[in-house]
């Protein structure tokens, strides 16, 4: 499968860029400049028994008229069923509409493009061209288009097709039997020439101004053979809004307008035709009356298409600006969270210093603590209590049972296990030492829990610190790719960064022994931490949070599940759409973008990434590629 990129040579290997990376290995691209070189391409790709679903032409940059490079593929016998998509920017308009005439343009995109409405057009047109003309192939495109695609592209044929066929020429109680232009040029002349007595005929050359706009129009012209064009003067300049050849009739509608040109008329190649005045067309309409049904007709004809054209352009716009605004939407949020990060990224790098400064305050307090102590009783205990283990409660509960019973008294026996003492002897030793001994001993526990505390604490703040870094890393996730990131460790990364939000969650985790992947780390934290996040939002901070990690392949398989009330399926399709969000306006940061993002960040990485849903349990899926292509 070969799709066709017919541009200049900068601007094509842009595109053809984008399409590789769009298609993923699944078809090749290749590049032509022109007409001549895009059929031999094609005749190439054709006698090896390949095929061409798709021609991307541009119209500013191709050696030859996009229309010209349309005209000749849909001209050969095995490209008629190739989709043809236009690309254009500054393209001049009468060179879009000559394309479009030629009815086999089958979309446009305009330059510049993002990503996800390029993605967008290509997987409709290819998903349109395996329902109408290769079905048996869907089997090849199935690492790109998934169900939906092919659904909505059945429907759109299926509503096209019953749709009534809109055509000038069809039988209308209006127009009457069907006739081409040729042979409404043909029967006006007539009609002229019966009326007016053979009126004269006039030879214009390319570059002739016609009728200059806002001047007195004395008649009009019927154009027998040649090309002629309209323009407007705008803001912008001078603008071509429209282009006529043989059958045009030119200047009738400025007589609407009190007499004044709407449009400046040029020709743009030889022209051949017949002046009418004023009073030539007041005569032949009142002699003939086959005259003005047929003018009325002729009229009719062009503004049909006239309108068909300008519909087609309106709607190529409208996408155009809706991509647009999608774009800006995703620049909005990426701007955020880039300067989100910005922030995090300085308060990380000022914690840093002051907690790496702690800690080694707190290795130096508790030696100069142990120097200074004189009583050795006192200096073991703050020893102990500082490398003792944790113990369980039921582990203190037992303790505390046997001490009670050592000394006879439960209180001191609470005193005793509270002060680190672990042993029967030694219990019964300090409770006849007295309260003083005891007393002492009670303040040196305090004071090396204290020290134990505050290095906790520093350690736990060291380790966020270490996290949001390693979250961090690359910045917005377009950093370098890494060769050994860990899924594990980055999903335990994203779990300290929302550990405030665990208090009521049952976290379990199941890590299965799996192989390092290529990756973007700070691409992949944002894609965990919107998982996460979501699932902790679904359940209100209250249930239970599964995270499975495991090798499948060449692959990696993360499962994220939560245990909250299901996506509803009428919307389970929609929910990596972009600016889907069923957050109400009491979540600050419901964008409706952060699955769309995730789901961006993992197709970069050629992953995929997908959701299985009912009441009470919810699971995200995403499955990576140990390396990348």
């Amino acid at each position: 499968m070969v799709v066709l990129v017919v541009a200049g040579t900068d601007a094509g290997e842009l595109l053809a860029t984008d399409l590789r990376a769009l298609l993923g290995g699944l078809a090749d691209v290749e590049l032509a400049s022109g007409a001549d070189e895009a059929m031999r391409t094609a005749e190439s790709v054709l006698a090896a028994d390949g095929y061409i679903p798709l021609a991307l032409v541009d119209l500013d940059s191709s050696a030859q008229r996009g229309s010209d490079v349309v005209a000749a593929l849909h001209q050969h016998p095995r490209l008629r069923t190739t989709r043809t998509v236009l690309v254009a920017s500054r393209a001049s308009l009468h060179d879009v509409d000559e394309a479009l005439r030629l009815g086999s343009v089958n979309g446009m995109i305009i330059r510049p493009w993002t990503e996800l409405g390029l993605g967008s057009l290509i997987e409709a047109q290819l998903a349109t061209y395996i329902v109408e003309c290769a079905p048996h192939r869907l089997e090849e495109f199935g690492a790109l288009l998934d169900d939906a695609d092919i659904a909505a592209a059945r429907e759109r044929i299926d509503q096209q097709r019953a749709a009534p066929a809109i055509d000038a020429t069809d039988p209308h109680p209006l127009l009457g039997e069907p006739m081409d232009d040729d042979e409404m040029t043909r029967r006006l002349v007539e009609l002229l020439d019966r009326c007016l007595g053979h009126p004269a005929r006039i030879r214009v050359s390319p570059g002739t101004i016609m009728i200059e706009e806002g001047e007195d129009v004395g008649g009009i012209y019927v154009v027998i053979e040649g090309r002629v064009r309209l323009t407007s003067h705008t803001q912008a300049g001078r603008k071509v809004m429209h282009e006529e050849s043989t059958g045009a009739i030119v200047g009738l509608l400025s007589l609407a307008s009190r007499r004044r040109a709407l449009m400046r008329c040029r020709a743009v190649t030889d022209v051949r035709a017949i002046p009418i005045t004023l009073d030539q067309l007041a005569r032949a309409l009142t002699v003939e009356p086959e005259f003005g049904g047929l003018l009325t007709r002729i009229l009719i004809t062009s503004l049909a298409r006239r309108l068909r054209r300008s519909q087609e352009l309106q709607l190529e716009l409208d996408e155009s600006l809706a991509a647009l605004s999608e774009a800006r939407a995703q620049l909005v949020a990426s701007a955020r969270f880039t300067a989100l990060g910005e922030m995090a990224a300085g308060m990380a790098h000022e914690l840093n210093n002051p907690t790496a400064a702690l800690m080694r305050s707190i290795d130096h307090l508790a030696d100069d603590v142990l120097e200074v102590v004189d009583d050795p009783v006192v200096a073991e205990a703050v020893r102990g209590r500082l490398d003792a283990p944790t113990i369980t409660s039921s582990e203190r509960r037992a303790l505390r049972r046997d001490i009670a019973e050592a000394v006879g008294d439960r209180a001191l026996a609470d005193r005793l296990v509270a002060s680190g003492v672990t042993n029967a002897v030694e219990a019964r030793a300090l409770a006849d030492a007295g309260d003083d001994e005891l007393g002492r001993l009670e303040a040196a526990t305090r004071l090396a829990e204290t020290i134990r505390n505050i290095s906790g604490v520093a350690d736990r703040v060291q380790s966020l610190v270490g996290s949001l870094r390693g979250y961090l890393r690359g910045n917005d996730g377009r950093g370098d790719i890494h060769a050994d990131v860990d899924v594990a460790t980055g999903l335990d990364d994203a779990l300290r960064m929302v550990s405030h939000r665990l208090d009521r969650v049952d976290v379990r985790r199941r890590y299965e022994p799996a192989p390092t992947i290529a990756a973007r780390p700070g691409a992949l934290q944002q894609v965990w931490s919107n998982l996460l996040v979501n699932a902790l939002d679904a359940m209100n901070d209250e249930g239970r949070l599964s995270i499975r990690v495991a090798p499948e392949g060449a692959a990696v398989r993360v499962e994220i599940a939560d245990t909250g009330p299901g996506v509803p399926p009428e919307i389970e399709s929609r929910i990596f759409e972009p600016r889907f969000t069923t957050k109400d306006g009491r979540v600050q940061f419901g964008l409706g973008l952060g699955l769309s993002i995730s789901r961006q960040i993992v197709e970069e990485h050629h992953g995929t990434i997908g959701v299985e849903s009912r009441p009470g349990h919810t699971v995200f899926t995403v499955v990576l590629p140990t390396e990348q292509a």
